[in-house]
């Protein structure tokens, strides 16, 4: 093995290239051919990878057309009644005639105070809707809403809008469908 260094750099200069080549000869069209499979199939596996990703960006979009469109009209919609109705101002106040003076009215029975029926969750009732509350809210009839329903009205909503409703859930209903995806959003 302790072979001297000029015998080396004989067999690394003349035998090694004329065994490379015996070699090259001998298995070149095999070696070739093998080549050849493995880069085509290469060049298949990440072309198959390009064409799903790209079928999966077109199906995203369409998705996002045909959802988020409509969304959007209503949005875009409402802000447009908000600004028309703020345009138009008060409506003028209309001076009442005077009524004729009547009997004395009688005196009021006292009754209990009206409660809405509120659906109850895990037994514990709701709070009392606020009709004030709910018109400062981003969601029109929110009250009314089911959870599902003020989770796919929320996805469009800013951060103040977002954090008007959390404020309002939380003192309301407690809804953790609505809080966890308020959270999401907000994230």
């Amino acid at each position: 093995m302790n072979t001297p260094p000029f015998e080396r750099a004989v067999d690394l200069v003349f035998y090694a290239p004329i065994g490379l080549g015996l070699t090259v000869v001998e298995n070149g069209p095999v070696m070739l051919e093998g080549f050849i499979a493995r880069g085509r199939a290469e060049i298949d596996r990440r072309y198959e990878d390009a064409t799903r990703h790209v079928t999966t960006a077109r199906s995203h979009g369409e998705v996002a057309l045909a959802f988020g469109l409509p969304k959007l009209r209503g949005r875009v919609q409402r802000r447009l009644e908000d600004i028309l109705d703020r345009g138009n101002g008060p409506a003028p106040a209309s001076t009442p005639e005077p009524a004729p003076p009547a009997a004395p009215a009688p005196e009021p029975v006292a009754s209990p105070p009206f409660e809405p029926y509120v659906a109850t969750i895990r037994g514990v009732p709701a709070a009392p809707t606020n009709g004030a509350a709910t018109a400062s809210l981003p969601i029109p009839g929110y009250d009314e809403l089911s959870a599902s329903q003020v989770v796919e009205r929320l996805l469009g909503l800013g951060r103040d809008e977002l954090e008007a409703v959390r404020e309002y859930e939380a003192t309301h209903r407690n809804r953790r469908t609505i809080l966890g995806k308020i959270e999401q959003l907000a994230s």
